[in-house]
């Protein structure tokens, strides 16, 4: 076992390298910064152009809407059995 050595200084190369890295590393982080910021705009933005949800007409009647395939009955709307090309069942 020996003593302790302690860690060499680092050398100017070192000191750049990590220099470096430190300032690419700071503008990653700005980047994903200004990413982030426009995504919570566009957000926003898209809240605020919307709106409020439309309300239903008081004189909607969804009845008036069914196609041939459907029939209203007491129970609500429902669809129609398929009865094939030949018009039943055999």
């Amino acid at each position: 076992m020996g003593g302790s050595v302690d860690a060499p200084e680092p050398t100017a190369e070192q000191k750049a390298l990590e220099r470096l890295q430190r300032m690419e590393l700071n503008e990653e982080k700005a980047a994903s910064e200004r990413r982030l910021k426009s995504i919570a705009q566009k957000k926003i933005g898209k809240k605020s152009l919307l709106g409020s949800p439309a309300s239903t007409p008081s004189n909607f009647d969804p009845a008036g809407t069914i196609t041939e395939k459907y029939t209203k009955t007491d129970s609500g709307i429902l669809k129609k059995p398929f009865r094939g090309r030949l018009g039943g069942m055999r």
